[in-house]
């Protein structure tokens, strides 16, 4: 249900269940994107995981380059809501979804060097457009630990 930002709205006159977005907010915070993305060149993709309201995807499309995704369900709603980009990254890929996935994505990244070398080619086989990538932890923070 899309509804405006200062428009007041009855219990009873909401449907239930339903997610509630104001468009008019999405639309300003997509405006502020639009010009952090002029202004640095820098690609803006939609994290699925977080948020897949995908009625509203109309209305992202022309602003984000693309959506990212963390499997195999999250590629598929990527690909076809969205239509754009679609870069995935999963701590552990099954190993009877890796095929979809690389067809489905335009990036896909590894969480270890060995599951890069076990699905790696096999997925630029499927997809030999697909950019690889390795998930690197340093193990460095400059952040100071926190104690719980």
């Amino acid at each position: 249900m899309f509804v405006q930002h200062n428009k007041r709205y009855t219990q009873e006159a909401v449907p239930s269940p339903c997610w509630i977005l104001e468009e008019d907010r999405l639309k300003a915070n997509l405006q502020i994107i639009k010009m952090i993305k002029k202004r640095s060149g820098a690609k803006v993709l939609l994290a699925l995981k977080g948020y897949a309201l995908w009625k509203s995807f109309d209305t992202i499309r022309p602003v984000l380059d693309g959506c990212c995704a963390s499997g195999l369900h999250e590629a598929l709603l990527a690909s076809e809501e969205f239509g754009k980009e679609v870069h995935t990254y999963s701590p552990a890929y099954k190993e009877e979804e890796i095929d979809q996935i690389a067809a489905l994505s335009h990036h896909m990244v590894f969480n270890s060097p060995a599951q890069l070398h076990r699905f790696g080619a096999r997925a630029k086989e499927i997809n030999p457009a697909l950019s690889l990538g390795l998930r690197v932890n340093p193990e460095y923070s400059q952040a100071p630990p926190d104690h719980y």
